[in-house]
């Protein structure tokens, strides 16, 4: 960070004037001339190279619309999907795209606690349409393709957009894994060498239309994905890889999954306010096998392990918000949301070590979970002056969660989460934030059920006891626009968290997750945008990450230690050069080497990935689309993995 900020500094004095200009609020417009150098396909392409702004695409795995959404916005509302804002974007071309608008103190339903948020605004409708074709070499040599087109017109009086889309994708895989006793004697190491693969093919569109005063939307989206990977394994017992191994193993997978999303909106302006209600429905249907048969090093066949399960899930949301629009300093908001979420699971585990099949029994096995949720919240913004605001937040939640099956459980839950945030304008190039919020966890229903992973040799009862975790987040923001495309993002956070999920001993005896006490996680967040004009003319660098460090007191041993799969930094950084007059542009990749530890009831695993770079030409030489040919994982890409496993668990250390 050091070396970034002196940088900087050499570099500030070369820069041209700010191709971006300070709008109302401290909002930073950037028109579609201040991509042009890009030569952008997609709104997706033009929000990936706005300074300073790391685009997080949303989860689709939470509960919920509201705590579900990313940090972009298509004409000042979220996109009705949960399948993340990328998809929308994709559908929209460059061509489309009047501004994109920096929104550096959002206060609205919309920014969901953001402090930076990106505002997509459109042209009026014409058609348009793109399409491309990538084609990606990973470490190993094997090259694949990457297909997206998406088309957008009027047709009897709808504004309708399409995309499809698709890839199959080979990620090189080379771990090695020691394994040693918790007084570290070496039980054993094992090499895995032959990548995994990922095949994922979607078809989206949406329509919209002005209708009863107001504008109706409906959104669609349906795909499928397959992820697969046969892993052979040499195992060394007693010491570290050399020579010919003593035992041999194939780990198999493969996890298919449908998915079903659909979604309608309509929102109307009323006097000054703006009405808004959707409605979601998202359906997923999934099932996974798995297979390890384990051999001597004759080739005799010892024991082998089968896994099959299945994962149904079901979510309808309604949400409803109003929101006055019009200038004014103080600016109220209002609104609720009701949801319900239903999981159906099976699991089935057996070892046939010679004598036949036996099943593995474990709680939680098959299990339905369903929940009812409601909240209501209401949000103010109070602008003091042009450079001084508050913006405030007030939300309560109420739930029942029901598990019916193998295990029989039922708890309701009620929560209040205020929120704080005070924003100084500084100047028109930099903003200071500082704020609190109070946040309450979203439950993965994955986890009241029984699963196993034959890759790890690990398998984990289901917990119909869980709970969402808590924590009360402080934090504060810097945010500087300078010239040439200049930008800085840095937030320091600190979190105060309660009832952390972590794996345990549960009632049952078996290992699972359960809610195990407070914990501290606390972290710097940092984006840079630096123009390298005086070097390269129409050269740039970009950096975004996070360094991450938590604290929390194990009940199975009584000592302190990291929350279980934090992994630190997540550094990614790009350098590109954009020819002028030229019809290619070239780049290089890195993404930095992080370390991370897991605790498991019996097992401590320390994992370490190595940095991995890469390289990339585009080129619009072939007509009005842009080819792209990538170069992925350069190098050795090795992960690095160390297990020790304690007799009988933890708690004996």
């Amino acid at each position: 960070m050091r070396i970034l900020a002196s940088v900087c500094f050499l570099f500030f004095a070369g820069l041209p004037p700010a191709q971006a200009q300070a709008a109302n609020a401290g909002n930073v417009i950037y028109t579609s001339d201040d991509f042009s150098a890009f030569s952008p396909q997609t709104a997706l392409d033009m929000v990936k190279r706005t300074p300073g702004f790391v685009l997080a695409e949303g989860d689709n795995e939470l509960r919920g619309y509201g705590g579900a959404g990313g940090n972009v916005l298509i004409d000042g509302v979220r996109p009705v999907s949960k399948a993340g804002v990328v998809d929308a974007l994709s559908r929209i071309a460059a061509s489309r795209v009047a501004r994109i608008e920096l929104i550096r103190n959002a206060s609205t339903a919309q920014a969901q606690g953001q402090s930076l948020i990106l505002n997509v605004v459109q042209r009026a409708a014409t058609a348009s349409g793109t399409w491309s074709a990538e084609l990606e070499r990973n470490g190993n040599g094997r090259v694949y393709p990457r297909l997206d087109a998406s088309y957008a017109s009027e047709m009897a009086g709808w504004e309708t957009s399409l995309r499809a889309n698709g890839f199959w994708e080979e990620f090189p895989f080379r771990a090695v894994r020691v394994i040693r006793s918790a007084s570290g004697e070496l039980l054993s190491s094992v090499v895995t060498d032959l990548p995994s693969t990922l095949t994922e093919a979607y078809l989206s569109a949406e329509a919209k239309r002005a209708a009863g005063g107001g504008l109706l939307k409906f959104s669609a989206r349906v795909g499928r994905s397959n992820y697969y990977f046969a892993l052979p394994g040499e195992i060394y017992l007693g010491r570290l890889p050399q020579g010919s191994p003593d035992r041999t193993q194939l780990t198999r997978l493969d996890k298919a999954r449908w998915d079903l999303e659909l979604g309608a909106d309509f929102s109307r302006d009323l006097g000054g306010w703006r009405w808004q209600s959707l409605g979601l429905l998202t359906r997923k249907d999934g099932e996974e096998t798995q297979s390890e048969p384990l051999r001597d090093a004759a080739g005799t066949l010892l024991s082998n392990t089968l896994v099959d399960s299945t994962a149904k899930p079901l979510e309808l949301v309604a949400r409803t918000t109003f929101a006055r629009t019009s200038e004014a300093a103080f600016k109220p908001e209002f609104g609720a949301e009701a949801a319900f979420n239903r999981r159906d699971s099976s699991f089935a585990q057996a070892v046939d070590e010679g004598n036949g099949l036996v099943p593995i029994t474990l709680p939680g096995d098959d299990v339905r979970v369903e929940e009812r949720r409601m909240e209501v919240f209401t949000r103010a913004a109070w602008r003091f002056t042009p450079e001084l605001s508050l913006d405030g937040e007030l939300a309560a939640e109420a739930s029942k969660i029901s598990v019916s099956g193998d295990a029989q459980q039922s708890q309701s839950f009620s929560f209040i989460k205020p929120a704080l945030a005070l924003t100084w304008r500084a100047s028109e190039r930099t903003q200071w934030q500082i704020g609190a919020r109070h946040q309450v966890g979203q439950l993965s229903f994955d986890d009241f059920a029984a699963s196993a992973s034959l890759d790890d040799g690990t398998s984990f009862a289901g917990n119909p006891d869980l709970g969402p975790d808590q924590a009360t987040r402080f934090y504060s923001s810097f945010d500087y626009r300078g010239g040439g495309g200049l930008a800085v993002n840095i937030e320091a956070f600190h979190e105060a968290r309660q009832d952390v999920l972590e794996q345990t001993l549960l009632p049952s005896g078996a290992a699972g997750l359960a809610n195990a006490g407070e914990a501290s996680y606390r972290g710097l967040k940092y984006s840079l945008t630096l123009p390298l004009d005086p070097l390269l003319a129409a050269s740039r660098l970009t950096l975004d990450g996070e360094t991450l460090d938590s604290r929390f007191n194990d009940p199975l041993d009584n000592r302190p230690r990291p929350l279980t799969r934090v992994f630190t930094p997540n550094v990614n950084a790009e350098f590109r050069h954009d020819p002028k007059d030229l019809a290619f542009s070239w780049g290089l990749t890195w993404k930095a080497a992080n370390n991370g530890e897991i605790y498991r009831v019996a097992e401590i695993a320390r994992l370490r990935t190595n940095a991995v770079f890469g390289a990339f030409v585009e080129t619009s030489a072939f007509g009005p689309f842009r080819t792209r040919v990538a170069l992925r994982n350069i190098g050795d890409q090795r992960d690095t993995r160390e297990r020790r496993f304690f007799q009988p668990d933890r708690s004996g250390m």
